[in-house]
């Protein structure tokens, strides 16, 4: 099939399965004083730390603690987060295809409360069909930072315009992969918010209902002329 795709790389959640176990933004809202900590504040000291570190620290929990006004001895201890992941029903059989046109890897937000476990139970349900499993915890930045993309194919020796992504999320999946250079194939499922595409995207972006129906679609770029 050529160079025309020299790697693919998925999100996890929502694209291969669901991850299991109460969220970190719940765990630590249950903590929060509600009444002055809002969902919004949770969220972005979420993304801004904990899926940015790569190991979960004392000084990391408190400055956690500082920001949601938690006592530190009140921080969940990291054996008890209890994170995993169940893949959806066709997800083991659209990899195996994928993996006949390039190597796929995963590419994921992922916190680092309970987030090794969660990557262990990835390479678990998947054996030999994924190349790596990159996180935002390991890699120290969050899906949309186009960097991600980029450094994750210069890992694996590929062109970034060879690249395809395959994710549920506009923000931190397609808009990020476009800007990086990638090709894009969203997983739109009924019910999900009306998909808008950034401009001039055209033929980079295509749109499926499920992560088997984006396997033709990426059979289509790579035998494209």
């Amino acid at each position: 099939m050529g160079n025309k795709v020299q790697l693919i790389t998925v999100d996890i959640g929502r694209t291969l399965g669901v991850f299991t176990g109460v969220s970190t933004k719940d765990r630590l809202a249950e903590l929060a004083p509600s009444h002055v900590i809002g969902p919004d504040r949770i969220a972005e000291t979420v993304r801004s730390l904990l899926h940015r570190a790569p190991v979960l620290t004392d000084e990391l929990i408190e400055r956690v603690c500082q920001r949601l006004l938690i006592s530190p001895a009140d921080f969940p201890a990291e054996s008890t987060w209890h994170r995993g992941y169940t893949p959806y029903h066709d997800t083991a059989q659209a990899l195996w295809m994928l993996n006949e046109i390039a190597a796929v890897v995963a590419l994921s937000n992922m916190a680092v409360t309970g987030g090794p476990q969660r990557v262990a139970a990835v390479h678990a349900a998947h054996p030999g069909v994924l190349a790596k499993v990159y996180t935002s915890f390991q890699l120290g930045g969050a899906k949309p930072e186009p960097w991600l993309w980029q450094i994750v194919a210069a890992n694996h020796r590929a062109d970034i315009g060879a690249v395809i992504h395959i994710g549920d999320r506009l923000d931190a999946d397609v808009s990020g992969a476009l800007s990086a250079g990638a090709r894009v194939v969203h997983i739109h499922r009924p019910g999900d918010e009306p998909a808008h595409y950034p401009e001039g995207s055209g033929q980079r972006v295509a749109t499926v209902p499920s992560l088997l129906d984006a396997v033709p679609v990426v059979v289509a770029w790579a035998r494209r002329r």
